[in-house]
């Protein structure tokens, strides 16, 4: 499966705002040598919803929605190191995940898109 970008040319990403409370700072340091990061794999994240959303709507953030395969082939991760993370997220409160037919539908509970 080729990898996806979460920008699209002619579709830049906006300026966001996330907080980064010492928490979420240690959850995403890695000890490991993934091929993504934790923080690259957030900083992925981030960039899905911020694009997803400044494609919809003005600052209302928006889900958006994923597989596990295709996260695991974009972050170079095997499918229960993509899980295991994202259940990491939602335990620690970053992250709301739900089930859809296409997949997971993904919101970063704390992700804001600055007024342009």
């Amino acid at each position: 499966m080729k990898r996806t970008k979460p920008t699209q040319p002619g579709h830049p990403c906006p300026d966001y705002i996330h907080s980064l409370p010492k928490k979420l700072a240690d959850t995403l340091h890695s000890k490991s040598k993934d091929r993504y990061t934790k923080y690259d794999a957030f900083h992925y994240l981030m960039e899905r919803q911020a694009v997803h959303t400044s494609d919809q709507s003005k600052n209302h953030t928006r889900p958006f929605t994923v597989t596990i395969t295709e996260l695991s082939v974009d972050w170079g991760w095997h499918r229960h190191t993509v899980t295991a993370f994202l259940g990491k997220l939602v335990a620690l409160n970053y992250l709301t995940v739900d089930k859809t037919p296409e997949g997971f539908s993904l919101l970063l509970n704390d992700l804001f898109l600055p007024d342009r």
